[in-house]
């Protein structure tokens, strides 16, 4: 299975995922090659991601899905102490 296929749901089109900024497209790569590194599993990243994409409430039209993607990653970074440098 491809990353793309284990990740889900991302914004995409018929060549892959979708940035609007520069800023998503090394959130999604950070998130991908901590998964690699075994820092978590993709479930762990789907619950993660859920909790805050739950959090923004009915109003939000999917537009922020990166900067919940972004807090998602903060979050599960913070619950196990991983820092970048």
């Amino acid at each position: 299975m491809s990353i793309l296929e284990e990740v889900g749901s991302i914004p995409r089109d018929g060549d892959g995922p979708v940035f609007k900024e520069p800023w998503e497209a090394r959130a999604f790569a950070l998130a991908v090659e901590l998964n690699r590194h075994g820092h978590f599993t993709w479930k762990e990243w789907s619950q993660a991601l859920g909790k805050r994409i739950a959090s923004a409430g009915p109003d939000d039209g999917g537009e922020r899905y990166y900067e919940h993607w972004l807090a998602a990653l903060e979050d599960i970074m913070a619950d196990r102490g991983i820092t970048c440098h």
